[in-house]
């Protein structure tokens, strides 16, 4: 019999995540309890099951998916540690925690759980885009999830499912390693929105794409793609920027260095600010990301 997949919360990767699961016949649950009417119907339409409250979540999974944005990660695990007050199982439970967090922050969520009994942490991260499936050869596009823990996993058949990757014993380990690559992926597009909308309001736009083209058509291409997918996102990486500098003042030993990626959490609050105004109706395509990302940050 398959388990039963607890996934919280139902964004977009979790939604994700979850048609994955159901697409290899698991059955999945979710808590959507307080959340919007259209996040509620999401959750129904995609065939998840909805029940009333933690509680329920909590006596019903066997397996617990954290997949939320990085601020609410700790915020996550403490609605499980408070919902289990009441649990009564003595079936184990696996609560993997696949956010964008520090190796240090992993630990203190592994720690804020670690009383409940017959319960498993595991640390982990998802690099690259939400799970889609390929309609014409009936096969899925998955990310990477990389996890790490003392206690392996032993369901081989869902860790193919989701093509986790075990990456060591010490918890940390498979956080850490979301971070080294979020920071070159998401610092690259923070450093493409300043370059581009310094170069408009230069009024070298133009000309900064035709030398991209001609010395540098690779990192242009992946520049202007960046800027246009990332306006929605903005507000997630803001403290994931604040979490990769802690993991690199921490575990890397940058500590001073390490505060740039305060700065560039700084350019995220900038561009979620914008969208929060301005709405992403103008930031189609990347002149138009630009264009109003520029405006305003300047009014």
């Amino acid at each position: 019999m398959s388990p039963t997949i607890a996934v919280l919360s139902i964004g977009q990767m979790g939604l994700g995540i979850a048609s994955l699961l159901i697409a290899h016949k698991y059955h999945v649950i979710t808590n959507v309890s307080d959340r919007s009417a259209a996040t509620q119907e999401r959750a129904r339409s995609a065939n998840i099951s909805c029940v009333a409250n933690d509680e329920e979540l909590v006596a019903q999974a066997d397996i617990i998916l954290s997949i939320v944005p990085p601020r609410d990660a700790v915020a996550t695990a403490q609605r499980i540690v408070t919902a289990s007050k009441a649990r009564q199982s003595d079936k184990e439970l696996w609560y993997f925690d696949l956010n964008a967090i520090s190796p240090s922050t992993a630990l203190s969520i592994s720690s804020l759980l670690a009383p409940l009994p017959k319960l498993t942490f595991v640390d982990g991260g998802i690099i690259g885009g939400s799970p889609s499936l390929n309609f014409s050869s009936n096969s899925w596009t998955k990310p990477g999830i990389p996890i790490s823990g003392p206690k392996e996993f032993p369901d081989s058949t869902f860790t193919q499912v989701l093509n986790m990757r075990n990456v060591g014993a010490e918890i940390g380990k498979a956080s850490g390693l979301k971070c080294c690559f979020a920071a070159l992926s998401k610092g690259f597009t923070a450093l493409a929105l300043q370059s581009f909308t310094t170069a408009e309001s230069l009024g070298v736009y133009d000309e900064l794409q035709d030398y991209l083209a001609e010395y540098s058509a690779a990192a242009g291409e992946k520049a202007r793609k960046s800027v246009v997918g990332c306006t929605s996102k903005a507000y997630r990486w803001v403290e994931e920027m604040n979490q990769i500098g802690e993991c690199f003042a921490r575990e890397g030993g940058w500590e001073e260095q390490a505060r740039v990626f305060r700065e560039i959490a700084g350019v995220y609050q900038g561009l979620a600010d914008v969208v929060e105004k301005k709405g992403v109706e103008g930031m189609r395509d990347t002149k138009g990301v630009v264009e109003v990302l520029g405006k305003g940050l300047r009014e």
